[in-house]
């Protein structure tokens, strides 16, 4: 079973999520408190990370960004997702796989999680 990690500030838009994907058959982390990101990749070990851009107090980009230059999580997959549209053209520049626009059409967003997970791991 594939674990997600989901870090979104929004509890309401981080339950929906949460209740989606676990219907969808992944293991499923939710944190609304950006801080508690490092803590939990370390106990939950995900295979991907789903990370709003616009966390209260911290930038997404910038936590994708420190997540794929340390050794220890370079190797995790990074799906970005926001409302404001226009943050898709800065996804290359913190090295995320892929970007979702929220709001999203649930085969859409379990499409893309699904082949990130499938391309980030050896054949």
């Amino acid at each position: 079973m594939d674990k997600i990690l989901v870090v979104d500030d929004d509890i309401d838009i981080l339950t929906l999520v949460k209740m989606s994907l676990s219907l969808n058959g992944f293991k499923v982390e939710a944190i609304s408190k950006w801080e508690q990101i490092y803590k939990s990749i370390s106990g939950f070990v995900p295979d991907l990370i789903l990370l709003d851009v616009s966390l209260g107090g911290a930038d997404g980009r910038e936590i994708c960004k420190r997540i794929k230059t340390t050794t220890e999580t370079e190797h995790i997959p990074v799906i970005l997702f926001s409302a404001n549209t226009e943050m898709e053209k800065s996804i290359g520049d913190c090295k995320a796989q892929a970007f979702i626009a929220k709001p999203y059409e649930l085969g859409h967003f379990l499409d893309v999680i699904k082949s990130t997970i499938k391309h980030s791991k050896p054949n």
